[in-house]
């Protein structure tokens, strides 16, 4: 199925969901869109003002209103929108009230394109009665003045319009919108279904344009050549369809004129863009700051879905601590979901950005089973996960397993620590997020060059804070889990049962890593309570990685003044520890001695300084 037919079929299947004013977010008619509205005003249905108000509430600002194909992508020019638009259209006597003769034109010609396009519906036989009461107040000219009147806009001395605000927009570009008394229930016009069915009936019967058969439906229809823009918030202009360029290589070579590239139904064209508008406030989220990512995932249900890669949002109470609680936590987490689908439902995936200001591209696009989606979730986050410190709601600290969502695993990859935070180039975290994004719903592998980034922070532990120190090791475990179970490497949380299968290059790295972490623990032990410096081994860690051999003999030459003042039973405990290992690392030449570690010393460190730890406090 094609990204716009399965926009298509989900606006059909969520046919509950227009106009529905009981939902934080109703799924526009055809021919409707959603604007921000500033300004309320309420009239009879003889067309007498009765009063006005600001609305300074985002959420109650967003309003939806009928538009035109022009007025849906007004740019520049004039296109007014049927009902509801902004002073410079609704306000016969702006022209009056504006500060200069260029913003007074403006006033005129837009307030008689306005009301010609306004007459005409309610000359037709689709009029409505709250049509007719906004035409007979309107054509009044008289909208700034009962404004002024009533205190929502400010005059100058002079009598003009000031430059106020208001909702951080300046008059005007403030739309109002209308709520009709005396009519039949609702008032309110953004809230009439009677009405937005006027005006689809009118603007489909008036519509004028080539007809053809829609590549979409595959039935007759009005094409549709300027489709809507406003599709993300955050780059309001930019389009998906856009094909009006006629004079360069455009169609040169495949097609004489844009018309022979494709058909898109005018009515198809909007259900299928309204939906996507829909999905993206409702179910999007963008990754960026300012050059951003959208991604959605959705399905013809409308079940919410879970974040491909983010964190999942468990119960407070919920923090397993185990790989075991973990997997169950995961698999009751993930049925939650799965249970409501079945074996021949679909989803969708898609990601877009803004190529240009007026450019919306897809970036990736796919459908999967709906099954097979959440064992491609399962097995990702079963795969690649760790233990690592969290805190609850009363800052107490937790050991918890987890998987690092994908934000942070490409911060603390390429990032660096600016102002306690672990940051990344915006550019970079939109490139790489994606390339993560399909090894979890593509099934591929993690990049090479993840480890090795990961590796190279996780190895210069003094470039960070301690918090952020601890963040990036156990990411960088859990990334490492995930990379040796692709390559048929069961990496576990368990000393003993991953010196059992390892061998060669990984199982000397990861001895190496244990080493470390005796090394630094035994150091640490002689600390008192104040004492903040750091230890050798995460001194010569970076060395250490590197020159192992040569470095392992610098520290520990330096932890003899630290064995004299231990205990007689702590200094046996840790030369016994070192004596372990060493004597299962065996002898190696001076050569072997100084090749440079892989990866796996990094989960050797954590598991054996876990280990360590666990003892001192049995102990």
């Amino acid at each position: 199925m094609s990204l716009f037919k399965m926009l298509y079929d989900t606006y059909e299947s969520n046919q509950a969901m227009v106009a529905n004013p009981y939902t934080q977010y109703p799924l526009c008619p055809v021919s409707h869109m959603t604007a921000s509205v500033q300004i309320e005003v309420t009239i009879d249905d003889e067309g007498n003002f009765q009063s006005a108000s600001m609305i300074s509430d985002k959420e109650d600002s967003e309003t939806i209103i009928p538009v035109t194909e022009e007025s849906a992508s007004r740019s520049s020019g004039i296109a007014p929108h049927p009902l509801c638009d902004n002073l410079t259209y609704l306000a016969g006597d702006y022209q009056w009230y504006a500060a200069t003769k260029k913003e007074a034109d403006t006033g005129k010609n837009r307030f008689e394109a306005y009301m010609k396009e306004l007459e005409q519906w309610n000359g037709s036989e689709f009029c409505h009665e709250k049509v007719s009461a906004i035409c007979k107040y309107l054509s009044q000219k008289r909208l700034i003045k009962d404004l002024s009147e009533y205190g929502i806009v400010n005059l100058d001395e002079t009598g003009k319009l000031t430059k106020d605000k208001i909702a951080g927009r300046t008059y005007d570009k403030c739309m109002v919108r209308f709520l009709v008394f005396g009519t039949e229930e609702p008032e309110e016009c953004w809230l009439d279904k009677t009405l937005f069915q006027a005006w689809q009936d009118y603007y489909i019967h008036e519509k004028k344009g080539r007809e053809d058969i829609c590549y979409l439906t595959a039935k007759p229809a009005a094409v549709s050549d300027n489709h809507p823009k406003g599709i993300l918030a955050s780059s309001y202009g930019a389009k998906l369809f856009s094909a009006n360029d006629n004079t360069d290589f455009t169609y040169r070579g495949r097609f004489r004129d844009g018309e022979q590239a494709y058909a898109f139904g005018y009515e198809a064209s909007q259900k299928a863009h309204n939906a996507l508008k829909w999905l993206a406030k409702q179910q999007g989220y963008s990754i960026g700051n300012s050059d951003k990512r959208t991604y959605i995932c959705w399905n013809l249900k409308n079940i919410k879905m879970p974040r491909a890669g983010e964190d999942l949002e468990y119960e407070e109470d919920v923090r397993p601590n185990t790989m075991p609680e973990y997997r169950k936590k995961l698999q009751k987490f993930l049925n939650g979901y799965a249970d409501n689908f079945n074996a021949t439902d679909e989803i969708a995936l898609l990601t877009l950005q803004a190529a240009t200001t007026g450019r919306l591209s897809i970036t990736y696009y796919n459908q999967l089973n709906a099954l097979d989606y959440f064992a491609r979730i399962r097995s990702w986050y079963e795969s690649c996960c760790w233990q690592f410190t969290t805190f609850d709601s009363q800052k107490k600290p937790h050991q918890e397993v987890k998987t690092p969502a994908i934000g942070k695993i490409i911060a603390y990859a390429f990032g660096s620590e600016q102002g306690g935070m672990v940051k990344v180039d915006d550019k970079l975290m939109i490139m790489q997020y994606q390339r993560l994004f399909h090894c979890i719903v593509d099934q591929q592998r993690i990049p090479s060059d993840f480890i090795h980034a990961i590796f190279q922070k996780a190895s210069h532990p003094q470039g960070y804070t301690y918090g952020n120190r601890e963040r990036i090791l156990s990411t960088a475990c859990a990334l490492i889990a995930k990379y040796y179970k692709d390559k048929g490497v069961e990496i576990e949380m368990n000393l003993e049962q991953n010196l059992e299968k390892l061998t060669g290059q990984d199982r000397r790295s990861f001895l190496y890593g244990m080493l470390l972490a005796v090394y630094e623990l035994a150091e640490r032990s002689t600390y008192d309570d104040k004492e903040r410096r750091e230890p050798n081994a995460i001194r010569f860690q970076t060395a250490f990685a590197q020159h192992p051999g040569a470095t392992r003999k610098i520290i520990e030459e330096a932890l003899n003044p630290y064995f004299n003042r231990m205990t007689p039973g702590t200094r046996n405990y840790f030369r016994k520890e070192i004596g372990t290992i060493s004597e299962i690392l065996g002898v190696e030449s001076r050569i072997e001695q100084n090749k440079a570690l892989n990866e796996l010393y990094l989960t050797g460190y954590w598991l054996e300084r876990a280990e360590l730890y666990k003892s001192k406090k049995d102990a």
